[in-house]
């Protein structure tokens, strides 16, 4: 009698189970199908344009999530596009996020190496960002961010001429990096290269007009140029920094 009465609630249990087992393959099917399509959405130049104008026109909160969130999808080309806004607030949230994107482009191991160089370099070790700088540049040389580093880094050290080629490096991979652009123009203008210092300057801030240094970079090369017409043309190396 009672192998009778718990078979009726044993039945039951079962079929509540294959509910809810049910219920759950359901749920997982769903969230799966939203995640796709979230995954899609954010590749498309809709989602992409419509972060860069809240970036543009939005609050500093608003601004920050649709920049990071660009950065995270790669939209470089859109957060170019709001490095040359006016307000303040968006191109310097937009160079922000290329720096991220550029810091993150050849994954975390990568970027844990270069951090280790920027940390070594911060505290002067200057010696020991080359060392992990090399090893970077070594394991993954279409990483402009690590050949931009080093640049930085000889720039430090003095050794103008190789900062200078790797800059050319970097613009070969990045050919938008207005960092390493206007790394070139002060390399070539240590170098006595004046003019070509201008050309390099003002790439850069065709890319990022609202660049203080580099905007005054070129105003001395500029007036350079103005007081010393010479250096127009090939000159002796000199100290013009």
């Amino acid at each position: 009698m009672a192998g009778e009465e718990g078979a009726p609630i044993f039945t039951n249990v079962k079929k509540l189970f294959l509910v809810l087992d049910r219920a759950l393959y359901v749920l997982v099917v769903s969230f799966c199908a939203a995640y796709l399509l979230l995954h899609l959405v954010e590749r498309t130049s809709w989602f992409r344009n419509h972060l860069y104008h809240v970036l543009v026109q939005g609050g500093p909160a608003e601004q920050l999530r649709a920049a990071t969130t660009l950065a995270r999808v790669g939209a470089e080309e859109q957060l170019l596009r709001a490095l040359k806004s006016a307000n303040d607030s968006t191109h310097e949230t937009a160079r922000r996020a290329l720096d991220h994107l550029w810091f993150n482009a050849a994954g975390s191991d990568a970027y844990e190496l270069l951090d280790s160089a920027y940390q070594a370099t911060e505290k002067q070790q200057l010696s020991e960002a080359l060392v992990l700088l090399d090893r970077v540049i070594l394991k993954y040389p279409q990483y402009a961010e690590a050949w931009n580093r080093r640049a930085s880094v000889y720039w430090q050290l003095g050794r103008y001429e190789e900062s200078l080629a790797d800059c050319g490096r970097v613009l070969k991979l990045n050919p938008n990096h207005y960092g390493a652009w206007q790394g070139l123009g002060v390399c070539q203008l240590k170098l006595g290269e004046v003019a070509e210092a201008c050309r390099a300057l003002r790439a850069a801030l065709a890319i990022s007009p609202y660049d203080h240094a580099t905007r005054q970079s070129l105003e001395k090369c500029e007036e350079l140029l103005r007081l010393y017409p010479r250096l127009r043309g090939n000159s002796p190396p000199g100290d013009l920094l």
